[in-house]
Formats: C-alpha cells, structure tokens, sequence
C-alpha cells in the first residue's frame, strides 16, 4: 500500500483529535430531544459545530487521497486502503461520539459526519445521501435516526451511482455513520448535543444551570 503522509498526516490529525477538548466553560450539554424541536437556535450559535463539519470535510478528502494500492497489488493487498479507510473513519467517528464530558453519554457527531460524507465520497452521492437522512429524521421525528438512514442512503445511492466513484467508497462512511450508534444501543449510552450558553448580564456563577 502506498502512504503520501504529506496528506496521511493532516488526515490523521483533523480526524482523530475529539471535538470535546475544545468545550470550554460556555459549552452546555443537553440530552438529544427525541424529535428537533428547539435543537437548531441554540445549536448554531456554537461555531465548534462548522469547524467540525470543516475539519471532517477536509480530513475525509485527505484520506481518501492519502492511501493507494502498490502497483501490480492483487489479492486483499488491493483492497488494502478501502480496509483502512473504513477502519479510520468509524475508529474516528466513535472518537468523536464517546469523548464527551457527560458521564454514560455519547456525543451526536451530526456534523462530523455530516463532513466526511461530503469529504469522501462524491458530492452527489453525498448530497443525496445526506437530503434522505435529513427528510426521513424530519419526517419520522426521531433525530438518531439519522445515522442509521444515512448508512443505508449512502449505500443505496453509492450503487447507484456507482460510475463517479467506487460504491464502497460509500460504504466506508456508511460504517463509519452507523458507528456510534450501534454503540449506544449495545451499552446503552444517552445521546447528548451541545450548544453555545446564552449571553446574560447577570452573574452566570451565581445562575442556576437551566441550559442543560
């Protein structure tokens, strides 16, 4: 397998480095509601959410450019950088979801991967992938349903259209979405979000903590 690590390198670092160690003391965490009512407001006003998207877009593009097969490669050897590319993308998004400063809790990594569907696989497959996603969470109003409707999106619409790039590309970030949740149906995790505290001119030592 063939590493460019001028690109390997940057990939590892803006992918493998948990969002939750930049939440300083105006970050709040609140559990997922079961639907998105009152999630957008509060969420945008938290920047961390667009450098998230940002990062994982750009880390997501870098490994998919980072790893390539040695020439004349057969065999498993072939498939060697879509094996570790699937690895690292769910290893990363896992990161993302249990690094969270909630005890028993996970971290919804929406725009995380929300970044390396758009990072990794082409626009198209990524841009319907994540409009099924999002009208079939709106729709049924369960937000976690978003990760496993992806998953299934992203390989529906990697085959069919599968002439822009490999559908296991696809199926890569497919995994890598259902990641953490199956993780917390199989230890039973709460899902949390986080968003930017509301500016007050009171003294926000001495406020009761209603954002959580």
């Amino acid at each position: 397998m063939l590493i460019d690590w001028s690109r390997f390198l940057p990939a590892l670092i803006l992918l493998l480095i948990p969002i939750a160690l930049f939440h300083g003391p105006r970050v709040r965490y609140r559990e997922l509601p079961q639907d998105w009512r009152s999630y957008w407001g509060p969420t945008f006003r938290l920047g961390l959410h667009s450098i998230d998207l940002v990062r994982a877009m750009l880390g997501a593009w870098y490994l998919s450019v980072a790893l390539a097969p040695a020439i004349g490669a057969t065999g498993f050897a072939k498939h060697a950088p879509l094996a570790a590319h699937a690895v690292l993308l769910g290893f990363a998004t896992l990161l993302q979801a249990v690094v969270c400063k909630e005890s028993k809790a996970l971290h919804a990594p929406f725009t995380f991967v929300a970044g390396l569907t758009l990072g990794f696989v082409a626009p198209v497959v990524g841009g319907f992938s994540l409009l099924i996603a999002g009208i079939v969470a709106f729709g049924t109003r369960s937000a976690t349903a978003f990760f496993p409707i992806l998953s299934l999106a992203l390989v529906g619409t990697g085959f069919f259209f599968g002439n822009l790039k490999p559908p296991l590309a696809a199926g890569c970030v497919a995994g890598a979405a259902t990641a953490p949740w199956i993780f917390a149906l199989l230890f039973s995790r709460t899902w949390f979000v986080t968003h930017a505290q509301k500016r007050s001119t009171r003294d926000t030592h001495a406020a009761p903590d209603v954002l959580r």
